[in-house]
């Protein structure tokens, strides 16, 4: 969930349709573009989605005349998928009765949207055909949010608000778990530009702690740590009494941790940073680590 969200009238409708359809039936499903008449008429199946796109709604913003673009996105959701299972041990969420996540794409106020947990993923299908460079990395952050579903945020336990810097931000870490890379730049720089920048506060702009957390500057990256983390989400039902028991386990006392980092981002942590997250592109292929650096100096 890459923006505000705003779901219209119609968007409701196809959720409740959506929710009940299952992967399977006939390649409309019943549902509609959201600015349409006129129902998703293509499909593609894959091992883990199901793939549903329109070319030729009376809304043009919404079609996608291109099937090429749609075979890539299926291939980066895969792979996404793969990376998940191979750390978390676990597959991302999915509906009763359903063996695979259903995408859909159409034109909205953000880039990507998951939520809720039964819902199908979403893909923005204009930023889709006019931004490549955002194909792999908001793909790789909508799959994430199924991924913390199958921990049971929101499908059995809800986080004390504010926790968008717990949910944005660990999908963003995602992006750049899987792929190198973000959607948005200020997802790597925002923290760095405003060092008052509240923790809590913030969303998906909570990358370079996340990052940090897995890291802690040394030269090999503990990726298994967020693993641990939604682990101990799971059985405590809570973020923070979470991260403070895998920091201590890990680091030593959670406020020498958090001072640390604290400091080491008014630093600009990335001086140091290992070499898994020394180099994330930005949606326009340019070094975003790069600006950090450039910003310091």
């Amino acid at each position: 969930m890459n923006s505000t969200r705003r779901l219209s009238a119609v968007f409701l409708t196809f959720v409740l349709i959506s929710m009940t359809a299952c992967a399977g039936m006939p390649n409309t499903l019943g549902i509609k573009a959201a600015n349409s008449d006129e129902p998703f008429e293509n499909r593609l199946e894959t091992a883990h989605f199901v793939l549903h796109w329109t070319s030729r709604s009376n809304f043009n913003p919404d079609n996608i005349s291109d099937p090429a673009i749609i075979r890539e996105t299926a291939g980066y959701l895969e792979t996404a998928w793969k990376k998940y299972v191979d750390l978390f041990g676990r597959k991302p969420y999915m509906p009763p009765g359903h063996n695979r996540i259903d995408v859909v794409f159409r034109t909205m106020d953000c880039y990507g949207l998951a939520d809720p947990p039964d819902a199908p993923i979403q893909l923005n299908a204009r930023a889709w055909v006019e931004q490549p460079g955002i194909r792999k990395p908001t793909s790789a952050h909508e799959l994430f949010h199924k991924l913390q579903y199958a921990y049971g945020y929101k499908t059995r336990w809800t986080p004390h608000e504010p926790y968008s810097w717990f949910t944005e931000g660990t999908a963003a870490w995602s992006e750049v778990y899987v792929w190198g890379r973000v959607s948005r730049t200020c997802k790597v720089d925002e923290m760095f530009k405003d060092i008052k920048m509240d923790l809590y506060e913030a969303d998906y702009t909570a990358l370079p702690f996340w990052i940090y957390f897995v890291s802690g500057n040394q030269p090999h990256p503990r990726n298994d740590l967020m693993a641990k983390l939604f682990e101990k989400c799971e059985q405590l039902g809570s973020v923070r009494k979470a991260l403070d028991e895998v920091i201590r386990e890990n680091y030593g006392p959670p406020d020498q941790f958090f001072a640390k980092f604290a400091k080491e981002r008014k630093n600009g942590f990335w001086s140091r940073c290992c070499d898994a997250y020394s180099c994330i592109l930005g949606p326009d292929g340019k070094d975003a680590v790069t600006e950090i650096r450039d910003m310091r100096r």
